[in-house]
């Protein structure tokens, strides 16, 4: 953790700010270890491994269930690849790498770290890469040395961030395939639309529930009944020979038909075919992300649509991705 993070840290409790005691630092500056203790409520939350564990007292059962799959999922599939920079360009389009430049950011449910990577090499002033789970010491492994990038574990209904009568400390919050893994997803939505500054801008995406019926018929509720039921460590069982009929199917069917008149006949053509580039490894990795969830919501565009209406955010822009899955962004009256 570097010392300036501080001062954007508050109690996920009560909101009170935070002094740091007791902390131990690497030759870098680096605070390793420690305690962060509020000044209202006197709570006290670990530093450990570098990373501020803020999570707040009392978190559901659905919540811890979610934080060990997706945890267990990141600590698993800690690679970056280089392809990642232009899935999370597409995942945000239109935004662009210059959007990022000397904005305060927040990665909301970050993983092993993978978009927050990109905001950092954008230059942005600092990205704060948050999630609920362990995966928080994969994203430290990957993005915490990075000058401009921090690591917080907390919890998206009860962010950990100060805030001031004008508003929340970002100039950007995105939030990329979580919202749809929460219990309430609206409310997560709207908790993170707080913390964004005046005139500053928030971006989800989610799973549409339009063009998804194999998914939606099928996967859902094999994850329901089933997948998410197991522990993640016995879940590859399942995932490996799901993930060699996917990867056979789009790389054998989908990409060589792509150019041809079959191919719009194909069901969900556009998102499968964006898989056909991917390496087995990472449609691995995606399907264990389908099944892995205890929860998981398929959204329609004017229920998405509504929470920007709700949250009263302007320049609001929803958009199709791979026809299967909704872009919204947003912006807080300044």
């Amino acid at each position: 953790m570097k010392p300036r993070l501080i001062k954007v840290l508050a109690c996920p409790a009560c909101g009170g700010s935070l002094d740091l005691r007791d902390s131990e630092s690497d030759h870098d500056g680096e605070i390793t270890s420690g305690a962060l203790v509020c000044n209202q409520c006197a709570a006290s939350y670990a530093v450990r491994g570098g990373v501020p564990r803020l999570l707040p007292p009392g978190s559901s059962r659905a919540s811890q269930k979610t934080a060990a799959a997706f945890g267990w999922q990141w600590r698993e599939f800690v690679e970056l690849y280089d392809e990642y920079e232009a899935q999370f360009l597409d995942w945000i389009d239109p935004i662009q790498p210059e959007f990022f430049r000397d904005k305060a950011v927040l990665d909301a449910g970050c993983g092993n770290g993978r978009h927050a990577f990109y905001a950092a090499r954008y230059e942005a002033r600092d990205v704060v890469a948050m999630d609920l789970s362990d995966a928080v010491d994969t994203a430290y492994e990957n993005i915490g040395k990075m000058p401009n990038a921090h690591v917080v574990q907390g919890d998206i209904n009860h962010p950990p961030f100060a805030r001031a009568a004008e508003g929340g400390p970002f100039d950007f919050i995105y939030s990329i395939g979580v919202l749809h893994h929460m219990s309430d997803p609206e409310a997560g939505f709207q908790s993170l639309v707080r913390f964004v500054r005046p005139g500053g801008a928030i971006f989800a995406w989610v799973y549409g529930r339009e063009n998804n019926a194999v998914v939606h018929g099928f996967i859902n509720p094999l994850r329901e009944n089933f997948t998410s039921r197991l522990p993640p460590s016995v879940l590859p069982v399942v995932a490996w020979p799901m993930s060699v009929m996917l990867h056979s199917l789009v790389k054998g069917v989908y990409r060589p038909l792509h150019h041809t008149a079959l191919f719009k006949a194909l069901p969900s053509r556009d998102y499968l075919y964006s898989l056909s580039s991917f390496s087995f490894r990472r449609n691995y990795n995606i399907v264990f992300d389908h099944l892995v969830a205890p929860v998981a919501f398929y959204l329609r565009r004017e229920e998405f649509e509504s929470w920007f209406q709700r949250g009263k955010l302007r320049d609001v822009t929803i958009s199709w991705r791979n026809r299967n899955s909704w872009r919204g962004f947003g912006r807080v009256a300044g």
